[in-house]
């Protein structure tokens, strides 16, 4: 999917597994089934299957540290991932990995085997590795022992989540697969210096599910390693972990392990977002009348819709910022109207207020709105409701609020404004996931030249500004531009 040219290294900390279940070599098949090149010290010799473990042979200190400095001395590593460490001097070592690399360490705490073993690791060494982990990713009964407190309540996993990044760790992935706090679905909780949010995730059946937690820190240590941000990174590895157990498999008598199927692509397999359990499962907003909305002008006037609206397009967004509160209701009554009047699907952006009061098609919200807008009224009083994404987590966040459709961008760098690009890449693959499932604006940056090129990426809409306001002859530019998403959308 996504990724460097070159494949980037990614160091897994961690014991061999003889079944290949988990441990190192389920990071190392993790890694390259993600497009990385996978390296690594190993920690231990575990003798294991699918029914059990046998034993266990720890590496000497003197050979953990060999291994480590071989490959610290001569590779460009991108990301850590850390598995079972089983002493103090091992930690240790990690810790002067990550100095010598300078580079994001995942650490995954792990304190036993599925099959219950205990591994003779000890919290108090991997306490050690907090002070510097870019993420912690421990399951309730190993967040339990690293905080020495019982973890009953949903607070309770909120505050363990705060108290284990107040030890250091930048951020912390809680997972929740040993909870029971619903029947139906899992729940993972996230915090860093941002804040922090719910994942939910279907439970599924699937008994071959040995491995989950390394292919979970492998996954974000990958996806960080490709230059993904940390939240995006967890989003990608959650949903990589589900498409892996409705893929596992079984090779003894035992439990089997995950399947490993690249890139997550599927929009089922992504986890719902929420800032609290009590925000999921929100209604739909109203639909817009078509999956494809075609050339989406943004403009800033109502000259600007008078001119537009009588050639035929049907969707448009009305976007003036500073103005004075009578002006804007003036404006936005005025504007409201005209789409009416040329049955056209008027969006406006930011004042929500003003588009409820006036009865227009819909509004248009930025991802810093969400927490602040009232959506359930917006919901309820009928309007279409359009939201920003720039990310993975920025998008999966949206969708879980069921927006009318969804915008996605900055695709390429813009003139109105300093922003993230995505790329024509990101934009084909999110477009795979989620356009079977909202109607896809794509924007930023889009001109006659290149906007061939974002409708091939199978959204339904592009958005435009300077492309028509900035072109020399505006009506020439708009049937142009017209033609060419029409003749996209046919195809």
């Amino acid at each position: 999917m996504i990724k460097n040219s070159a494949s980037p290294i990614v160091c897994a900390i961690s014991a061999s597994d003889s079944s290949a279940h988990a441990g190192h070599q389920c990071d190392l098949r993790v890694i390259q089934d993600l497009g990385g090149h996978g390296v690594g010290a190993i920690t231990a010799l575990t003798a294991q299957n699918s029914q059990g473990v046998d034993g266990v042979a720890i590496t000497p200190v003197d050979s953990l540290k060999a291994q480590l400095y071989s490959l610290t001395q001569d590779l460009r590593i991108s990301a850590i991932k850390t598995g079972l460490l089983l002493n103090l001097e091992q930690c240790e070592l990690v810790l002067e990995a990550q100095k010598a690399t300078e580079v994001p360490l995942v650490v995954d705490p792990v304190l036993s085997a599925t099959t219950g073993r205990d591994f003779g690791a000890r919290v108090q060494d991997y306490r050690r590795l907090t002070e510097v982990a870019s993420l912690l990713t421990p399951n309730l009964p190993e967040a339990e022992q690293l905080l020495e407190t019982p973890i009953k309540s949903v607070a309770d996993i909120e505050n363990a989540a705060r108290k284990l990044r107040t030890m250091g760790a930048k951020a912390v992935l809680l997972k929740g697969g040993h909870g029971d706090v619903n029947p139906e679905y899992v729940y993972d909780y996230y915090c860093d210096q941002q804040g922090g949010f719910w994942l939910r995730h279907h439970k599924q059946n699937n008994p071959n599910r040995r491995g989950t937690g390394c292919s979970l820190a492998a996954a974000v240590a990958s996806f960080v390693a490709h230059g993904k941000s940390l939240r995006d990174a967890v989003i990608l590895a959650c949903a990589y972990v589900q498409q892996g157990i409705e893929q596992g498999f079984s090779v003894g008598k035992g439990p089997g392990l995950l399947g490993n199927g690249g890139w997550p692509k599927h929009f089922h397999h992504f986890p719902d977002i929420a800032t609290s359990l009590d925000g999921f499962d929100s209604p739909a907003f109203s639909g817009c009348d078509t999956g494809q909305l075609g050339l989406y002008p943004i403009v800033d006037s109502i000259e600007w819709l008078e001119k537009l609206l009588p050639l035929g397009v049907k969707t448009l967004q009305l976007r003036i910022k500073d103005r004075a509160d009578k002006e804007l209701d003036t404006l936005v009554r005025a504007a409201v109207a005209l789409g009416k009047q040329h049955k056209a699907r008027l969006f406006i952006n930011d004042h929500w207020q003003l588009a409820i009061k006036h009865g227009a098609y819909g509004v248009h919200l930025g991802q810093e709105d969400m927490d602040v807008a009232p959506l359930q009224a917006i919901r309820l009083s009928g309007l279409r409701l359009g939201l920003s994404s720039h990310s993975e987590y920025e998008w999966a966040r949206a969708a879980s609020f069921k927006p009318s459709y969804l915008a996605i961008g900055s695709v390429f760098a813009t003139s109105t404004k300093s922003v993230q690009t995505i790329g024509l890449e990101n934009l084909k693959y999110w477009s795979g996931i989620l356009g079977d499932h909202f109607p896809l604006v794509a924007i930023g940056g889009i001109t006659r030249g290149n906007i061939a090129d974002v409708m091939a990426c199978a959204v339904g809409s592009a958005a435009v500004i300077s492309a028509i306001t900035a072109a020399q002859c505006y009506t020439e530019s708009t049937q142009e531009l017209q033609t060419i998403v029409a003749q996209a959308s046919n195809q």
